[in-house]
């Protein structure tokens, strides 16, 4: 390329790039997630491995989200000239951006992260319904442990029934399965959840002092 030319080319580089990655990420935004779903999702899965399974229950779709709005962020300040693969800077963006959402919401209500054994209470009067079990319940923290043993489905259609007031229609709609197959889902969680905390109140009145 000719000295005049590699002048031109230096003044329309950057914006020929950026109309080059809008097209690309408006045109086929699609494949590329494809392409690097995988990664993305891993990532996103050992950030949530740091984190209190509540709060992955809670904030964990908001967070993804996030991850996947960082990577097509990434693809536009990406220069191939210096990395042929976006992956590398994604990589920190999103693992940036991720821990930055967490610090945002801990920021914008302080109390949000936190206030789920408060709650519990509550969900377990529901679950059991006999005010004499209030006493095995100890402010919550039964319950806390017994919902270590329901996988992320099941904490879902539980936290959003109890603590967001949603229907079984709106809750099955949000995770793509019916409202019948929400409603036994629940009926099944309440069972366990009974069980486990009757478990744990029977062995810890039999443990020594």
């Amino acid at each position: 390329m000719s000295a005049p030319a590699q002048e031109t080319w230096k003044k329309v580089k950057k914006a020929v790039d950026k109309d080059i990655k809008k097209h690309l990420t408006t045109r086929y935004s699609d494949k590329i997630l494809r392409k690097y779903n995988s990664k993305i999702n891993y990532l996103i899965n050992k950030y949530f491995s740091s984190l209190p399974s509540h709060v992955v229950t809670t904030e964990g779709d908001d967070i993804a989200n996030v991850a996947r709005i960082e990577f097509f962020e990434t693809i536009k300040v990406w220069d191939p000239e210096r990395n042929e693969d976006v992956w590398p800077l994604a990589y920190s963006r999103i693992s940036g951006a991720m821990r930055d959402q967490i610090r945002y919401i801990t920021k914008a209500s302080p109390t949000r992260l936190y206030n789920w054994v408060t709650d519990a209470s509550s969900l377990y009067l529901a679950v059991e319904q006999d005010n004499s079990f209030e006493n095995k319940i100890e402010s919550g923290v039964m319950l806390n442990e017994a919902m270590k043993s329901l996988d992320r489905k099941e904490k879902f259609i539980i936290i959003s029934r109890f603590k967001h007031d949603k229907t079984f229609k709106e809750i099955g709609e949000q995770i793509g399965i019916s409202e019948s197959q929400t409603t036994r889902i629940y009926k099944q969680v309440i069972q366990k959840l009974r069980k486990l905390i009757t478990e744990k109140g029977a062995y810890k009145s039999s443990s020594p002092i």
